[in-house]
């Protein structure tokens, strides 16, 4: 049997979604650190730097990995969810795991996990993807590792290392309400259990001021080291979908390949990390930084197709799309943007609906690639009854973009697929 016929198998039964197991199965991260001593703590062979929050994570970490790796480093990135392959998930320098790698760490951990009396169903697939992605990035010994949280941080998978040299937190929203907590604070109090003793806290620049104190607070109770370094000084000359340019520090006319001027929060969060890092040691020149951010490309995470006039974002709740429309309303486009919209159920779709339609054309409504997806049909009801908007359904995701340059006032006017990683997963997989 071919390790890809393997790699096949074995995935078909973990099933699609990267969902964290619900409240009433407790907190599994002992468990999983236990499974983790079985096999040796591959973990604690590694430099960890732990991203966690609800916004910006994924920019965060590919930023990062990107200067590590033109720094010279080798650089293991683990960031969920994947777009078009699952195997983007684990990333050694930029390359995502092979088959016959991804089969070797999966067949590694499942021994271990039958030993002790477990089988596959044992774990969860962000699970599964978690101590593998440990497992590999210990085997190809990494530099550093980027692991970016998947929901939370007390009871998230990622949560197993115990000695991250670096805990970074993004802005902290509202997500997940009622599977982290109630309010804010609550969920925020959640994402505080990944501060540990020893690693250097970062904080995002624009970190909600009860947060802040939260996370403060927490950091010193467990004897972390809270970074006291001033945040960088981030100015944007100017934006548009191509990127943005910066003065940030040292930095004058730093040109970053991310449009979005939320980018440059996210942009601070990862000069203090580098910050960090300096103070710990390790060598990271001015010159790779500028090189890194030029080029930095994230998959559908603000990215801008220039040829076509589309522009992908993944962007999954109410922040995300205030982001999105901020960045929007920034480039004064000749026209208002066509947006091919997909949601899933439970995903505070009103909030999302109500910031986003007033500044755009029409919108093409598709079902997401998802088990919890909302249909197209629902959708497209649902903007109707709050807005003039034009709403139209793609029958399937291959016809919404063919669609939306029909509709579209102008060849100029700009196409956003947006909504939910799923709802890229669905447009991009049909259009390869």
């Amino acid at each position: 049997m071919g390790a890809a016929e393997t790699y096949r198998q074995i995935t078909s039964k973990m099933g699609g979604a990267w969902r964290v197991r619900p409240d009433e199965h407790g907190n599994r991260v002992g468990m999983l650190q236990e499974i983790l001593r079985w096999m040796g703590n591959p973990e604690r062979q590694l430099k960890v730097i732990h991203i966690v929050g609800t916004n910006g994570k994924g920019s965060t970490g590919v930023m990062l990995a990107s200067i590590l790796e033109t720094a010279g480093y080798q650089v293991g990135h683990f960031s969920t969810p994947a777009i078009l392959n699952d195997r983007e998930v684990i990333t050694t320098n930029g390359e995502m795991i092979s088959e016959e790698a991804f089969v070797k760490s999966y067949q590694h951990v499942l021994e271990e996990i039958k030993a002790h009396g477990g089988d596959e169903d044992t774990l969860t697939k962000f699970e599964w993807w978690t101590l593998i992605a440990l497992d590999h990035f210990a085997r190809t010994e990494m530099d550093f590792v980027i692991l970016e949280a998947g929901v939370g941080g007390l009871r998230d998978a990622t949560n197993v290392v115990d000695n991250p040299l670096v805990v970074a937190f993004t802005k902290i929203s509202y997500d997940h309400i009622g599977l982290l907590g109630n309010d804010l604070l609550e969920i925020a109090a959640d994402k505080a259990g990944a501060i540990k003793a020893g690693a250097t806290i970062v904080n995002y620049p624009g970190q909600d001021i009860e947060v802040y104190r939260l996370l403060k607070e927490k950091a010193i109770a467990v004897g972390a080291k809270w970074n006291t370094h001033p945040k960088p000084a981030i100015t944007i000359v100017k934006s548009s979908p191509r990127g943005l340019e910066l003065n940030a520090d040292q930095f004058e006319g730093l040109k970053l390949s991310l449009t979005g001027a939320y980018q440059a929060n996210n942009l601070s969060t990862v000069l203090q990390i580098v910050t960090a890092l300096k103070e710990r040691g390790y060598t990271i020149e001015d010159v790779a930084v500028a090189e890194a951010l030029a080029h930095v490309k994230i998959k559908g995470r603000m990215e801008f197709d220039e040829k076509r006039n589309i522009l992908f974002d993944g962007a999954h709740n109410p922040d995300g799309i205030i982001s999105l429309v901020a960045a929007i309303r920034s480039w004064h486009l000749p026209f208002k943007p066509v947006v091919v919209l997909g949601l899933l159920q439970g995903k505070q779709y009103h909030d999302m609906l109500e910031e986003l339609l007033p500044h755009v054309d029409t919108v093409i409504a598709v079902t997401p690639d998802s088990d919890r997806a909302m249909s197209a049909d629902e959708l497209a009801a649902k903007i109707v009854m709050m807005s003039n908007v034009d709403v139209e359904i793609a029958d399937d995701p291959s016809a919404a973009i063919t669609l939306a340059r029909r509709v579209r006032e102008s060849s100029e006017a700009l196409i956003v697929v947006t909504g939910s990683f799923y709802t890229l997963r669905a447009i991009e997989t049909e259009e390869m």
